[in-house]
């Protein structure tokens, strides 16, 4: 480079420029607005706590608009002031060129931003103090921040050129950035096309990658171009000194224009070519915007002649407990959109109540708000929220009409995208037994009951088939799910059996007590659910149970249904009061083999939770392979059915009241078995065979079956409350329940290519410290509710003891007859139950004063803490600049009165 370009003449400007703006205080007071503005930006918006996010969306956020004021005020005084005064006349006539005085003043300006944005860097400690930010995402926000200072320099140093004036250089320094830095959203407000249009000359989506922690190749050269481009304006301007000055001025003026214009085109071009190269890196820690190579590779099959239109409805805040899967959401929508080209086209429209674009959701795909509770920030109430998302493909639509905090995000939009495009789906049989997943009409009860979510979920991935074992079971399926075997008659479990012995995947579910209804346990007779109120022949008579302990035996497995395991095990404090008998399962069970960490439907399984369940073992004698998938810990044990269960006229009741003695025995609750061989190799043999004569000696050799079997021994772990669970994401709840039913399915089925992203789970870094303030204002005001609710039941109950004391003594009264005790008794009963109602009134009352009072505090507390932080956050990073500049300026002061003293006592 220093062959083309004189270095010397360039680090001269660069320091001649430095020196005056760091030796005037002036320049570190606009350091010292920009820290405290960008801190203000940052930390002192409610939102900020809401959020309850160890980042800088905040200031992402406003970031470009503070640029459109500090730029200015930075670049207007680079030309304008040089101009005033006529030193651009020494610069000018130095032995450099143009681009050499320009490189060095934009290199100047640059450095002072640089040293801005370097001691801004103390929004990052602020937040390391608070909690665990994520580095990465840091590294990317503020790389962000110095491109979009350095390409804004370029711009605003073009409105300091054209005039003398500094005010009039800052104005239309502000006016050139405010082009590109709102150009989007101002355009949008009259036509949504031009705004489309005009979409890749402003900076706000290249920016917003940034400040998400994506550097994309797009970004970095959209900024690289905008410095070229407007260094380039700002050279051809300062050489306009050579143009000529007489009539031929004017078709100079156009050359130049033209000159530009070409650049620009140039530039756009190469713009278009660079964005779709699709080259993004996600620099964040916890890779919260990268996709699988799963996502990658359906996007990939995906064909331009039928792209996929993905339409999302989103609110533009929402509540605390929703501010992380809305990121993560729209962040996992960005990178899709980025990475299916053509092939996926995302719209994401922020829309609020009552407005065209919440009339569109509702009237075209039927989604519609969600009243979500709102608590925090020294509020409560409710919010209607948004965050629904539409998928369209040619005839095909799928909607997700409200994306749960609990549901993976990544997966579920995979998923959708696979399902909507067209792509072939297997084949699912379900069995209708007396469990009723499908739903119905209950003639027991009377009611009708809808199909479980189950079932729903199934169908967003499989094409899901009712199967009634009536008769053979004939259908193509590629894999069949059976709940609840024991119910079945002998015949359809005789046809159960031979569906699996040829091959067949297939998911069994058994399970010794179905907590959802006492009576389709094994134990139980048949018909034991009937109505006892009803006529004997207004019912069928009840259908016998097959055998399902030796239909299992045959298929490698031993289960006794009489059997119900109990662990101790139990990781949440606030889950303590349920029975050992729901079996929480994790690594902390001190079990050997939790989870089964070598077979794909268990090994990134992290906590499941069972509810009374069984167990299982390899049959005696079984030539299948039989592969423990989850296990109880140690400190566990059984119970016989009719321990756990105690009989009444109501039917059956559990027992809450045993003793529960360890037996350290790790139990089996989930197993897959196998034969030796598979399906394909017997057919394989059986060709063989029939071409030698030997039908049966090599099949035998094989395994006398073909088996592809899991079992699980708990029906109740796929219930609706697991799925509502799982939707909510209910705090530390985080139980992986339908995730190892939809893993197994996939296993099954021979199509894993869903297990990693329905496992992934996608962690934001919180305000750590915030929360562990805050908690113990929770724990207080929780502590003093309940010392509220004990002490007005203890005053109830003495209340209640002193009158039956009083109507005890009347009764006890030897002087009185049985008819004046009562007569006296009922008029004590009167006045003191009216004395009672009124002490009753006001110990609720003063009840609910404590709470309301505790909870007024609790709020208190946290706005304190917050607004402590906001302003430490908020004073104290301008500080030290400030004190630099008061510094620079006693220095200049004390040097100028010296200067003064001195050319006095020369002059004197």
């Amino acid at each position: 480079m220093g062959e083309y370009l004189n270095l010397t003449i360039i680090r001269a400007v660069v320091r001649r420029d430095l020196r005056m703006y760091f030796s005037n205080p002036s320049g570190y007071v606009f350091i010292t607005l920009f820290i405290f503005l960008s801190a203000a930006a940052a930390f002192w918006q409610n939102q900020f706590f809401l959020n309850n996010l160890a980042n800088l969306d905040q200031l992402s956020r406003w970031f470009p608009y503070l640029l459109m004021f500090f730029v200015p005020a930075l670049t207007m005084a680079v030309w304008a002031e040089e101009r005033k005064q006529g030193t651009d006349e020494l610069l000018l006539t130095l032995p450099a060129r143009d681009i050499e005085i320009v490189l060095g003043k934009y290199l100047a300006a640059l450095g002072v931003y640089t040293a801005s944005v370097v001691l801004s860097l103390s929004h990052a400690f602020v937040l390391l103090f608070l909690g665990r930010p994520d580095l990465g995402l840091m590294f990317g926000n503020y790389l962000g921040y110095w491109l979009l200072g350095a390409a804004l320099i370029a711009v605003g140093m073009l409105g300091s050129l054209l005039t003398t004036n500094a005010t009039i250089a800052f104005i239309l320094g502000a006016v050139f950035c405010a082009a590109l830095v709102g150009m989007e959203s101002t355009l949008g407000l009259f036509n949504d096309s031009l705004a489309r249009l005009v979409t890749p000359l402003s900076v706000g989506g290249y920016f917003e990658d940034f400040s998400r922690g994506v550097v994309s190749l797009s970004g970095l050269y959209y900024f690289l171009a905008v410095i070229g481009v407007f260094l380039f304006l700002n050279v051809r301007l300062i050489g306009h000194r050579h143009w000529p000055s007489t009539t031929d001025a004017m078709p100079m003026w156009g050359h130049q224009a033209l000159r530009a214009l070409a650049i620009v085109v140039a530039v756009v071009s190469v713009g278009a070519i660079v964005t779709r190269a699709n080259l993004r890196l996600d620099v964040t820690a916890e890779r919260l915007h990268s996709l699988s190579g799963e996502t990658r590779r359906l996007l990939g099959e995906l064909t331009t002649d039928r792209p996929v239109f993905i339409q999302a409805y989103v609110s533009p805040t929402v509540p605390e407990q929703l501010v992380q899967t809305r990121e993560t959401v729209l962040g996992l929508l960005r990178e899709i959109d980025a990475a299916g080209g053509a092939k996926v086209q995302v719209r994401i429209e922020a829309t609020e109540p009552f407005t065209a674009a919440a009339r569109n959701a509702r009237e075209t795909f039927g989604i519609t708000p969600q009243r979500i509770s709102e608590l925090g920030g020294g509020r409560a109430g409710f919010t209607d929220v948004f965050l629904g998302l539409a998928f369209t493909c040619g005839a095909e639509e799928q909607v997700i009409r409200f994306f749960d905090r609990g549901l993976p995000a990544e997966y579920e939009i995979a998923r959708t995208i696979r399902v909507v495009s067209g792509t072939d789906r297997q084949r699912v049989g379900v069995v209708n037994s007396a469990i009723r997943l499908f739903g119905g009409f209950d003639f027991q009860t009377m009611q009708s009951s809808p199909a479980w979510s189950v079932v729903e979920e199934l169908r967003k991935q499989y094409d899901v088939v009712e199967i009634t074992p009536t008769g053979p079971i004939t259908e193509d399926l590629d894999g069949l799910v059976v709940v609840l075997p024991s119910s079945l008659a002998q015949e359809e479990m005789d046809r159960v059996e031979a569906f699996v012995t040829l091959g067949n995947p297939t998911l069994m579910l058994v399970d010794p007590i179905p907590t959802l209804d006492l009576s389709l346990s094994p134990a139980e007779e048949p018909g034991a659910n009937r109505n006892p109120f009803m006529q004997q022949g207004q019912q069928p008579p009840p259908t016998p149970k097959g055998d399902v302990q030796a239909m299992l035996s045959r298929l490698g497995v031993a289960w006794d249904s009489g059997q119900i395991v109990w662990d101790a095990y139990n990781p949440h404090p606030d889950l303590a009061h349920l029975p050992p008998e729901v079996v929480f399962v994790g690594e902390g069970n001190e079990g050997e083999m939790s989870f089964n960490r070598d077979h794909n439907a268990s090994k990134a399984l992290q906590e499941l939770v069972t509810l009374y369940p069984g167990h299982l073992r390899q049959a005696v004698g079984s030539n299948y392979d039989f592969q423990p998938l989850v296990s109880s810990g140690r400190v566990s044990g059984t119970f016989q059915y009719f321990q756990m269960v105690q009989r009444g006229f109501f039917g059956a009741q559990l027992n809450q009241n045993l003793r529960h003695q360890p037996d350290s025995v790790e139990y089996v609750l989930a197993a897959h078995v196998k034969s030796s061989v598979s399906a394909s190799d017997r057919d394989a043999a059986a060709t063989a065979g029939g071409d030698t004569g030997d039908t049966t000696g090599e099949l035998d050799v094989l395994a006398p079956d073909s088996v592809n079997l899991i079992v699980i021994a708990d029906v109740d772990f796929i219930s609706e409350q697991f799925f509502q669970i799982r939707r909510i994401g209910a705090g530390n709840l985080n139980f992986d329940n339908v995730t190892f039913f939809l893993n197994a399915i996939d296993v099954l089925v021979g199509d894993e290519s869903f297990i990693a992203l329905r496992n992934r789970r996608v962690q934001h870094r919180t305000l750590a410290r915030v929360e562990s303030q805050t908690r113990s204002f929770v724990e207080q005001r929780a502590s003093e509710e309940a010392q509220a609710e004990n002490g007005a039941e203890q005053a109830l109950a003495e209340a209640q003891g002193r009158l039956d004391q009083r109507v005890a003594e009347v009764q006890n009264r030897g002087d009185l007859d049985a008819q004046a005790k009562e007569i006296m008794a009922r008029n004590l009963q009167e006045v003191e139950n009216r004395r009672f109602e009124v002490l009753k009134a006001n110990i609720e009352s003063e009840k609910e004063a404590t709470i309301q009072g505790s909870m007024e505090t609790m709020e208190s507390e946290i706005r304190r803490i917050q607004s402590s932080i906001r302003m430490l956050a908020v004073l104290l990073p301008p500080i030290p600049v400030f004190a630099l500049g008061v510094m620079i300026f006693v220095r200049r002061q004390r040097r100028e009165r010296e200067g003064a003293v001195a050319a006095h006592r020369i002059k004197g």
